[in-house]
């Protein structure tokens, strides 16, 4: 088998399908003797942030030599590569295919019970996230939960630690309408005994964390800025920020007010990490904090024009672009690319950005879920917005007489827009 044929086996596995639950995984994980038991693990879940937080953390966790460390995190958006990590790179090839080859034998049982049923793409790559974890004994795992959390297939593992960086309305159609149906959902991955770190600011889901840490007798930390580190300054670029332990002031490349909430995450995670036993030097937080990145937020790429990346592919992801767009306004005139899937509140999205920019595009994203132009027709965003049928189209338009342009919306179309800006 060659890589890119363990890949494509992987993504053709499809989307899961009711019913909902753990059946699944728990068997396949069962028939590879069970890796997800054999290390440290920290889930990380909530509606935004998952993937920073894991970022930040996974970039200390690299400046301590004694230790090895795999991360899990979705979705990708250049190679399916990217959602399993060991020691910060993709799990070597030779790790994928014989991974894919032992999950391809279980698959073959789970296609003859009926009560079980073949595994999803998602299942299949969590499956795998955790064998190659165990194959590379690794001593620490940090996963990042793909859809909400209960019946999520990460939430087969058993972590020493769980994260809720917060609550949003995203995915209402599977985890309930109303943050507190989605909080419930989310609170799955909490387990008896063991803290939960939040970074979640609204009295009434607090609430409902507490006592759902009271019940299972576990510690609810609530993670701010002040206590963790000082904000020196903000700008475009990123955050200054002075640690406690350290006399010379850090650079967080990563921008936005909402980096600086899961900052406060990651440093809560690294002392629980610590009471765990694992030894984290202060320098390590340091150097690891200046050497954080997650593409595709808040993202810079050099060019005339620049490019801006966004993934704001949700409410709450839009509402921190907007306040970015406004605390650190880009060079005008700001030309602006847009596009998001028509489960998503697209037209108060884009009502949202069009204040900011001249010239704007919609670009229906490359996804099951998008919209078509006819659609696109019907909706009030056709007297503001000109539709473009593809990216390369809409960058064509945008670049001309634009002193940067900003691409937003789907992370589907973010991919589309870093693997055009990789192939230059």
């Amino acid at each position: 088998m060659k890589i890119h044929e363990a890949t494509r086996w992987i993504l053709d596995r499809g989307v899961r399908t009711g019913p909902y639950g753990l059946d699944r995984i728990s068997f396949l994980l069962e028939e590879l003797d069970s890796p997800q038991n054999n290390c440290a693990c920290v889930l990380i879940g909530g509606t935004n942030g998952k993937g920073s937080v894991t970022a930040i953390t996974e970039s200390i966790m690299l400046q301590c030599q004694d230790y090895l460390t795999g991360s899990f995190t979705s979705p990708h958006l250049v190679d399916i590569r990217e959602r399993i990590k060991i020691q910060g790179r993709p799990m070597p090839d030779k790790l994928w295919i014989k991974g894919t080859e032992t999950i391809q034998e279980v698959y073959k049982i789970m296609e003859k019970e009926a009560s079980i049923g073949p595994a999803s793409f998602f299942e299949a790559v969590t499956a795998l996230a955790f064998w190659g974890f165990n194959e590379s004994e690794i001593d620490l795992a940090l996963v990042e939960v793909g859809l909400g959390g209960r019946f999520d297939s990460t939430n087969a593992c058993s972590p020493e630690i769980s994260v809720i960086t917060n609550i949003g309305t995203d995915h209402q159609e599977y985890l309930g309408t109303g943050k507190l149906a989605i909080a419930r959902e989310k609170l799955g991955i909490l387990r008896k005994n063991r803290p939960l770190i939040t970074a979640e600011k609204a009295p009434e889901i607090l609430a409902e964390f507490e006592a759902a840490c009271k019940k299972s007798n576990s510690q609810l930390i609530i993670a701010r800025p002040a206590g963790n580190f000082e904000l020196v300054e903000s700008n475009a670029e990123g955050h200054l920020i002075r640690l406690p332990e350290s006399e010379e002031p850090v650079f967080m490349a990563l921008p936005g007010e909402h980096q600086l909430d899961n900052l406060a995450i990651a440093l809560e995670l690294v002392k629980q990490l610590r009471k765990h036993g694992f030894d984290i030097p202060d320098e390590a937080i340091s150097k690891g904090i200046a050497g954080a990145r997650w593409p595709g937020r808040l993202q810079w790429i050099k060019g005339n024009p620049p490019l801006l990346l966004d993934g704001a592919h949700n409410a709450e992801g839009l509402a921190s672009l907007v306040s970015y767009l406004r605390d650190f306004p880009p060079p005008a005139p700001l030309n602006i690319i847009f596009g998001a899937l028509k489960d998503k509140p697209f037209v108060d999205m884009a009502e949202q950005l069009a204040q900011f920019g001249q010239y704007l595009c919609f670009v229906p994203p490359q996804c099951s879920r998008t919209m078509t132009r006819e659609q696109f027709d019907a909706t009030p965003l056709a007297e503001k917005w000109q539709w473009h049928d593809n990216l390369q189209e809409a960058l064509a338009n945008c670049r001309q007489n634009a002193g940067c342009v900003l691409v937003t919306g789907s992370l589907y179309l973010i991919s589309e827009a870093l693997k055009e800006a990789n192939a230059k």
